[in-house]
């Protein structure tokens, strides 16, 4: 039952956050996570096979520029092709820290990594049951956010359908380019902020986007949108 409980305390996490960085600082910060815990970061393998940061939180010692592929010979490299828990301790200008690592999965596809950064604290707390969960439920978020898109079967790409979009859709991508949160467009609009967040995944997924940045920028440059006044 402790199993269940804390399984499900885990999943109304991942579900309440429509970002990887709210995701990250969540977790962190959340009573599931030892106090040691200071950092959570997503990558994405892509459709070359390549590595890249997603987005995260707090302290990451692989830092944004990194540049490996699955094949190579690295911590995230290897969780991902064996789909098993991998973990090193780095020592950096900030101490002591362990790196867990474990694959993102949407069933038996792997989707990228999941780093979680623990500073090497005197009185260790094993990070095996926190993370042995993160996989799936990981991947199912992704995917329900629509930021999967770039990882379909046989390296077939989504391709954008910016005509798709609905006239509520277009107003929630204006108000999210002004910089307004979910439930900010959610006031404005009189609408429910699961309305929205719904609004937004179809939103990236019709412009083939993975975040609120890129949906603003695609939207701009397409003239479906204008840009927000300085």
């Amino acid at each position: 039952m402790q199993d269940l409980a804390w399984l499900q305390r885990w999943t109304e996490l991942v579900s309440s956050t429509d970002t990887v960085a709210e995701f990250g600082k969540k977790l962190v910060h959340s009573k599931l996570s030892p106090q040691s815990t200071v950092g959570l970061h997503i990558y994405q393998l892509d459709t070359k096979g390549q590595i890249e940061l997603l987005g995260g939180y707090g302290l990451n010692p692989h830092g944004s520029n990194l540049k490996v592929s699955a094949w190579d010979d690295h911590l995230l490299s290897t969780a991902i092709r064996t789909r098993l828990l991998t973990h090193e301790t780095i020592e950096n200008e900030e101490g002591l820290h362990h790196l867990y690592v474990t694959a993102v999965m949407r069933g038996d596809e792997p989707l990228g990594a999941c780093v979680i950064t623990q500073r090497v604290a005197e009185e260790e707390i094993p990070l095996e049951d926190i993370i042995y969960a993160t996989g799936q439920i990981l991947g199912l978020w992704l995917h329900s956010l629509g930021l999967s898109a770039g990882w379909k079967p046989n390296n077939s790409q989504a391709e954008p359908d910016p005509d798709s979009l609905t006239d509520r859709q277009l107003n929630v991508l204006r108000l999210m380019s002004g910089g307004m949160t979910n439930s900010e467009i959610a006031m404005e609009l009189i609408l429910s902020e699961s309305s929205i967040r719904q609004e937004t995944v179809r939103i990236y997924r019709a412009l083939s986007v993975s975040s609120r940045s890129e949906a603003s920028k695609r939207g701009i440059h397409l003239g479906i949108i204008k840009a927000p006044a300085a």
